[in-house]
C-alpha cells in the first residue's frame, strides 16, 4: 500500500521503491506558490533511502503545472529564485525522475518538466513558455537548462519563438520521451517507474551523475573513475551476474 503524506495542495507517497509527488491546486492551474514549494522541498528532503524512482504529476485539472504563482511573485511573497531553487533540487537528485505531464504545461512548469530525467506527456496536451509574448526574459538558469537538455534550436523555438506545441510535436522534438492516452498515462508512467526501480541503484545513480557532468560540459574523471570502481566491486554486480547465469530477475540491494 502507498504510504501517503498530504498537505492541502501537495500529495507525496512512496511504495516499493517508487515515490510520487502530485500537485493538487487545479483551480490555480497547479501553479506553485510559497506553500507548495515548501511542501516539495520537504518531500524531496524526506525521500526514503529505499526510494529508487520519483514520479512528478498533477492530481487533477487541465494543467499539469503553470510554474511559479505569478500573483505571489507580483505581491513579493515569492521570488523566481525560490522556484528556481526547487527545480535545481529536482535536477540534482541522484535517483531517476519522471515528469508525468497529465495536463497542459505552461511557463515555469515546462522548466520543472525539463528538470526531470524522463518525460511522458498525455497525447492531448499543449505546451508553451510565453515569456517573450509578455516581455519577460526567462531566468538564466532556466535558459541554460533548456539549451543543455534540448539543444540551441529547440530552446529558441520554445523561449524566443514562444511556440505552442502539441504532444506529438513535443515528442518529435524530443522534449518528451513518450506519449500516452490521457486515461492511461499514469499506468504507463508507473510501468516505466517499475522498470527503472528494478535496475541496480548504484549503477543507475553513478551513470546519472556522470551524464549530468557531461551535460554541464565537463566530466570529473577522478570522480567518474571512483564511481566506476564502486560499481565494479559492488554486491549488486555480483547479484546481477549471478541472476543472469541463473536466468532469474536480480534482487539488487544498492550496495
Amino acid at each position: 500500500m502507498w504510504e501517503k503524506l498530504m498537505t492541502q495542495t501537495i500529495v507525496f507517497e512512496e511504495f516499493d521503491g517508487i515515490a510520487r509527488l502530485g500537485f493538487n491546486r487545479a483551480a490555480q492551474h497547479n501553479a506553485l506558490g510559497k506553500m507548495e514549494l515548501a511542501g516539495i522541498e520537504s518531500a524531496l528532503k524526506n525521500l526514503s533511502a529505499d526510494t529508487r524512482v520519483l514520479m512528478i504529476y498533477s492530481e487533477g485539472g487541465r494543467t499539469f503545472c503553470a510554474g511559479a504563482d505569478l500573483g505571489q511573485i507580483s505581491s513579493g511573497e515569492l521570488t523566481g529564485d525560490q522556484f528556481q531553487a526547487v527545480t535545481n533540487q529536482i535536477a540534482d537528485l541522484s535517483i531517476p525522475t519522471i515528469c508525468v505531464a497529465n495536463g497542459n504545461i505552461f511557463g515555469g512548469g515546462v522548466e520543472l518538466a525539463m528538470s526531470c530525467d524522463f518525460r511522458m506527456a498525455a497525447d492531448d496536451i499543449l505546451m508553451r513558455v510565453p515569456a517573450a509574448a509578455i516581455g519577460l526574459c526567462y531566468p538564466t538558469d532556466g535558459i541554460e537548462r533548456f539549451v543543455s537538455r534540448l539543444g540551441v534550436t529547440v530552446a529558441k523555438r520554445i523561449l524566443v519563438g514562444a511556440e505552442e506545441l502539441s504532444a506529438d510535436e513535443m515528442k518529435a522534438l524530443r522534449i518528451v520521451d513518450w506519449t500516452a492516452s490521457a486515461s492511461g498515462i499514469m499506468e504507463a508512467a508507473l510501468d516505466v517507474a517499475n522498470a527503472l526501480a528494478s535496475l541496480a541503484p548504484l549503477a543507475v545513480s553513478a551513470m546519472l551523475e556522470i551524464i549530468k557532468q557531461a551535460e554541464a560540459g565537463s566530466i570529473d574523471r577522478v570522480r567518474a573513475a571512483q564511481l566506476t570502481e564502486m560499481c565494479g566491486g559492488s554486491e549488486d554486480l555480483k547479484e546481477g551476474l549471478l541472476a543472469k547465469r541463473e536466468r532469474r530477475a536480480p534482487r539488487f540491494l544498492g550496495h
